[in-house]
């Protein structure tokens, strides 16, 4: 993930398995999101 100004994170893609809620929280701090944002842009 990648934002507009330069920051960016590493989510890790596994066919056939889940992110689990720790390293879901660390991704979503290192992003500086909310999870009801996550949500949003992926309702989109």
């Amino acid at each position: 993930m990648r934002h507009a100004d330069g920051r960016c994170t590493v989510v890790p893609v596994h066919r056939g398995e889940t992110i689990g809620p720790g390293l879901m929280s660390k991704i979503l701090h290192d992003c500086e999101m909310s999870r009801d944002e996550l949500v949003q842009l992926l309702s989109h």
